[in-house]
C-alpha cells in the first residue's frame, strides 16, 4: 500500500471514531442535570471524549518524536540545499523557533488562579501550560497571515 492510501484510511477511521463519539456525546444523556447545581449540564459521555482526546494526544506526541528521531537517523546530506534553497537550515531554524515559542510562551503565561462555573482553578503548570497553547496558536497565525500577505503583494509586484 501506498502511504497516502494508508494515511487517508487512517483519517478517515479516525474522523469516523470521533463524529461516532460526539454524536453519542450531544444524543445520549447531554442534558442531565449536574448533582450539585442543576444549573449545570453533566453529559453521560465526557469520559468517552476525555479518553478519546488524551488517547490522540498520546498518539500525536508519540508519532511525531519517532518521525523525528526517524528522520533525523535517514536524513540525506546532499538534500540540505534544494535548487539553491538552503531546505536544512530552514528546517532547523524553523523547528528551532517552534521550541523557542513554545518555552517563551510557557514562561510567560499567567498562573493566576481562575474561577470557571463556581470552581477555582489554581495549578500553576495547566494554567501556564493553557496560556502557552493559546499564545503560541495565536502568533503562529498571526505570522501566516503576514507570510500569505507578504507573499501575495510580493508577488503582484
Amino acid at each position: 500500500m501506498k502511504t497516502q492510501v494508508i494515511s487517508s484510511r487512517v483519517l478517515m477511521v479516525l474522523v469516523g471514531i470521533i463524529a461516532i463519539a460526539f454524536g453519542a456525546f450531544y444524543l445520549i444523556g447531554y442534558d442531565n442535570p449536574y448533582e450539585e447545581n442543576p444549573a449545570f449540564n453533566a453529559p453521560k459521555l465526557t469520559n468517552i471524549i476525555l479518553i478519546i482526546t488524551y488517547l490522540l494526544i498520546i498518539g500525536t506526541i508519540g508519532l511525531t518524536v519517532f518521525s523525528l528521531v526517524m528522520a533525523y537517523r535517514n536524513r540525506n546530506k546532499s538534500a540540505a540545499v534544494v535548487n539553491n534553497v538552503p531546505a536544512a537550515r530552514i528546517a532547523y531554524i524553523i523547528s528551532g523557533s517552534v521550541v523557542l515559542l513554545l518555552v517563551l510562551t510557557f514562561l510567560l503565561g499567567s498562573s493566576a488562579p481562575m474561577t470557571i462555573n463556581g470552581v477555582q482553578y489554581a495549578q500553576t503548570l495547566w494554567l501556564k501550560t493553557a496560556d502557552m497553547f493559546i499564545y503560541t496558536a495565536l502568533i503562529m497565525l498571526i505570522a501566516a497571515i503576514v507570510a500569505v500577505a507578504y507573499t501575495s503583494l510580493n508577488i503582484k509586484r
